[in-house]
This record gives C-alpha cells, structure tokens and sequence, in this order.
C-alpha cells in the first residue's frame, strides 16, 4: 500500500472505554503504509493478533465459526478488553507483507500463501477449518505451532 507516514492511526494501544478521549468515530477508516485500520469497539474481549468480525455498528469480536454472511474481518494488533476502543487492521492493496510486523494468529501446520480460513478456535485462522474463506490476505510463513505469523494483504479483508 503506497503512503508515507501515518494517518492518525495508532494501532500499537488501546483507547480504553470513555468515549470522550477516543480519537476517532466508530468505522472510520486510516491508513499507514502497512495498509488500512477501521477504529472498532470491542463488544467481547480480544487477544492480541486475533481475528475479528467488525458488523455495521462497528463493534468486533473474535471470529469463533463459519459466517453465513458478507462480513468486514480485521487483525487486532492490540489485546481490547470488552468495550474498549481500538484500530484493527483491514489490509488493503499492498498491506502487511515480509518484515512489516502485521500478524495474526494462525493455527499449526499451515501452508504459506494459501488461503485462510475461520477456525472453531477464536480469534484464530488456518488452511484447514470452517467453510468461511477470509479473503484477500495470507500468511508469509508457514507453521507448525499455533504463532502469531505475519500477514500480507491484496484488498480489504472480507468473508464469504
């Protein structure tokens, strides 16, 4: 993703739970050049590097089973207890890559450049799991342990 700087986006903390301090509104979207991050509330507690499904009120959680619908995914890069505000990151063309530091928690035995599915294991994703594809992004590495791997995007990060 070509951009230089960061666009009031820092996704390295949390924001903690008054709305009066939060930096930005619920679902706007910034951009760095490791791709784009959408400012989310937590509606259950979130790991650091879990994935999470982001529905229209701009709320996320965990991903935990296969999803019957479109959604908007991203990967906490930050742990949020619930109701805590926070950016996660949605990819974008270009996003993340080989020594950018984007990671998501990724199950053992997974196979590098394949596709990405939602497990049963919140939070986490693997070559192997639900029926639910999180598309436009891949792991760089492969694993043999469950690991927070880092992550390459070619779009917005969506299922199904």
């Amino acid at each position: 993703m070509s951009g230089s700087g960061s666009f009031g986006v820092n996704y390295k903390k949390s924001y903690g739970t008054d709305p009066a301090i939060i930096p930005a509104k619920l679902g706007d979207v910034g951009s760095d050049p490791d791709g784009a991050w959408m400012f989310v509330k937590a509606s259950a507690a979130i790991a650091q590097y879990a994935f999470v499904y982001i529905v229209d009120a701009y709320t996320a959680a965990e991903t935990v089973a296969a999803s019957t619908i479109v959604q908007q995914v991203g990967v906490a890069q930050v742990a949020l207890a619930i109701n805590e505000y926070g950016w996660v990151w949605i990819g974008g063309a270009g996003g993340g890559g080989t020594g950018k530091g984007i990671k998501g928690k990724i199950l053992g035995s997974y196979v590098a450049n394949t596709p990405l599915l939602v497990t049963t294991t919140s939070g986490t994703a693997d070559d192997t799991g639900t029926a639910t594809t999180i598309k436009n992004v891949s792991a760089i590495t492969l694993t043999t342990s469950a690991a927070a791997v880092e992550l390459k995007s070619t779009g917005y990060l969506t299922v199904n």
